[in-house]
């Protein structure tokens, strides 16, 4: 058997082959070990944030004309929002509250906070508006107003109480609009629903007033700086009797609301930051003090100084 002789030319074969296999092996190795590395996350790069759009949804139009307190506050809140691209339609409430959820962009100012509107809006931290409690109104020398004038006590008239003891006369009510919990309560309830209008319609706070001056019903709930409002509008100098309403809270806030989407809530962002601010200037108390008398701006100063914790 012949023997295997290393000459120089063997060793520097061996070598070379020793070389090429350590070469591939150390290749397998490396592929083999990148597959169970952690790939790496593609992430998206930074976009340009897009301008907001608002569809504002109010009774009064255009939505830049004062008509009422909402009006004068929001006209203070307009120039803060010059670059939001805004479409404004005139609704009702009811009509608001439902492109609330259908819309996701959609505000509606100065409404009452309820678990019913909280749950489908988000709504400012601070309210955009407030006033003094609820009043029941009645034309003079009529029966509505006998009626009142026999139930008056030192906190004012109680609704259910003029509703179980005057089951002959009717209460006109503003269709889907929030007054307080206390009466809607009683306004839900089955046992006074034969007492009471609901009134729909894009003009549905003007048309429970006018209703009650031609004597077509008895009593309207409304705010006093509302009502002088609009009997303000109409030629009708008939004279009227308001008291207090036992179940309304000495101060109500009318909030803003805006969709409950992304949208929404950068809406009411912005608004958080205007209010924080505009509410601390004279010019915003001024804007609530424009629609009421003497006796109501005593009231409201007090109320907008809690609320907004000022000092005027």
């Amino acid at each position: 058997m012949e023997s295997l002789r290393f000459t120089p030319w063997n060793c520097v074969n061996l070598r070379v082959m020793v070389v090429a296999v350590t070469l591939l092996f150390a290749q397998y190795c490396v592929a083999e070990t990148s597959q169970n590395l952690p790939q790496p996350i593609e992430t998206a790069s930074p976009t340009q944030p897009q301008s907001l759009s608002m569809l504002w949804l109010d009774e009064a139009m255009p939505a830049n004309e004062v008509l009422n307190i909402s009006g004068s506050t929001m006209h203070l809140l307009w120039p803060g929002l010059n670059d939001v691209q805004v479409q404004a339609a005139a609704v009702n409430s009811s009509r608001a509250l439902a492109l609330l959820q259908s819309e996701p962009n959609a505000c509606v100012g100065n409404k009452i906070l309820s678990p019913e509107r909280e749950a489908i809006s988000y709504h400012t931290q601070l309210p955009q508006v407030v006033f003094p409690g609820l009043r029941i109104f009645a034309l003079k020398d009529r029966d509505g107003a006998a009626a009142l004038q026999r139930l008056i006590n030192g906190d004012g008239v109680s609704l259910e109480q003029l509703l179980y003891s005057e089951h002959k006369l009717r209460l006109a009510v503003v269709g889907g609009r929030k007054y307080s919990t206390e009466i809607d309560a009683i306004l839900q309830n089955p046992t006074w629903q034969r007492q009471l209008w609901r009134r729909h319609g894009s003009d549905d706070t003007a048309g429970v007033l006018h209703m009650l001056q031609e004597g077509r019903i008895d009593f309207v709930i409304e705010y006093p700086n509302v009502f002088a409002h609009y009997q303000g509008q109409t030629s009708e100098n008939s004279p009227y009797l308001s008291y207090p309403l036992v179940e309304s809270p000495q101060l109500l806030a009318g909030y803003i609301l805006c969709s409950r989407t992304p949208e929404g809530a950068a809406l009411i962002a912005r608004f958080d930051q205007l209010l924080a601010k505009v509410s601390t200037e004279p010019h915003y108390l001024q804007a609530h003090l424009r629609w009421f008398d003497s006796a109501g701006q005593q009231a409201v100063v007090p109320l907008y100084n809690r609320v907004y914790h000022t000092n005027f």
